[in-house]
Formats: C-alpha cells, sequence, structure tokens
C-alpha cells in the first residue's frame, strides 16, 4: 500500500453514501439532456419512474430505432458510420431517399429494440427489476456489473438486420421494398409495446409501495 494512504472500509454506509452520489450525478446528466433535447422521447415517462425510485438511476436509454449504417460487415465498431436513424416507425420514401443520397459501397438495414443500464442499490433490487422486465417480454434483459456497481442492462429480443447494398450491388428491389419497410416497422413497433407493458407496470408496482 501506498504511503499516506489507508484502505477504507466498504460499510453498508459508504456503499450507501457511494450510491446517492452517483445517482446525483446521473440525474444532473439526465436533466442536461433533456433540456438540450438528447433524450428519446419515449423513454421519458419510463425514465422519471426508475430514477424516483430509491434504489435506481438509469445511466444510458433508447426506446429502439431503426437504423442505416455503412460497413461491409454489420456493427464494425470503429469503423461503421450510422447513415440515418429514426425512433419511429418510417415511410418508403424516406428509406428511397437515404439509400439515394448515400454513396457507400455497403449499406445495412436494421431494427435495434429498446435498451437501458439501470444501476442498483442492491442486488436484491436488482432482481426485482429484472423480474420485471422479463416478464414484460424484454427477454434479454440480464445483470451486467456486479462489482463497483450493481447494473441491469434491459433489453428487447427484437431484432432485423439485413443487408441494402453490398459492394456497390443492391440488395433490395423496388417491389420488395415496400414489405420490407412493413416488416421493420412491425418489429419496432412489438418492441416499444414491451417497454410500455415494463412502464405500466413499474408504475403500479410503485404505487403499491
Amino acid at each position: 500500500m501506498e504511503a499516506g494512504f489507508e484502505a477504507i472500509p466498504l460499510t453498508s454506509q459508504t456503499m450507501r453514501d457511494a450510491f446517492e452520489l452517483e445517482k446525483r450525478k446521473a440525474i444532473w446528466s439526465l436533466l442536461c439532456g433533456l433540456e438540450n433535447g438528447k433524450v428519446d422521447p419515449d423513454m421519458i415517462e419510463l425514465l422519471a419512474i426508475i430514477n424516483r425510485h430509491p434504489d435506481y438511476y438509469t445511466t444510458s436509454s433508447c426506446s429502439g430505432r431503426i437504423q442505416v449504417s455503412a460497413s461491409e460487415t454489420p456493427g464494425e465498431k470503429g469503423v461503421m458510420i450510422i447513415i440515418a436513424k429514426w425512433h419511429r416507425p418510417i415511410e418508403e420514401y424516406e428509406l428511397s431517399r437515404v439509400t439515394q443520397h448515400a454513396k457507400h459501397p455497403s449499406l445495412w438495414l436494421s431494427v435495434q429494440g429498446p435498451i437501458m443500464h439501470v444501476a442498483c442499490r442492491t442486488l436484491e433490487s436488482a432482481k426485482s427489476l429484472l423480474i420485471t422486465a422479463r416478464n414484460s417480454g424484454l427477454k434479454h434483459s440480464g445483470i451486467q456489473g456486479l462489482e463497483r456497481r450493481i447494473v441491469v442492462e434491459i433489453a428487447s429480443p427484437d431484432r432485423i438486420e439485413t443487408p441494402l447494398r453490398l459492394s456497390g450491388v443492391e440488395c433490395i428491389n423496388s417491389s420488395a421494398l415496400a414489405h420490407l419497410i412493413d416488416r421493420v416497422n412491425a418489429v419496432l413497433l412489438r418492441s416499444k409495446a414491451r417497454l410500455s407493458t415494463f412502464c405500466v407496470k413499474l408504475a403500479h408496482q410503485a404505487k403499491s409501495v
């Protein structure tokens, strides 16, 4: 141990104090995001319910989105370029306009379901949140961190990833585009419905406490 430094015992009080400090920082960041229009509108009610709970605070969130990206293979970190994204159903002309203007040799269309991260005061409160999420259809949820803080990742199983263009060759013809968009929109709305169910269940639990 370095001279002049003493170990600080991780008592229940110091852990509570650390949680409260981190929660205040997270809520301040969230309020700044709300003020600057950087928070997904479909998440606002759910974020308010979770952050009002004494045992939770959120660190990131997305209600689900449709996305067009450029890369040789989907999801290449550090390489993928996001061309366009929508947190709502899209129209055929919107996707056509994006693909016509994008000059990248390979384009991917994806639907990504809701995802959020919630820091929890205790393992018991994390388990409770996780059960509610899974019972709401958010089946890909799980406990992600157990060391510095306990984090629950809440995620939907709903996903689509399909190529629009590969190495300069168009993969979707005009007659199939409308059908593809119908499916993409349906998956996005299904995933958002799961999030709404989760929100209702949490609100009901909060009232019963």
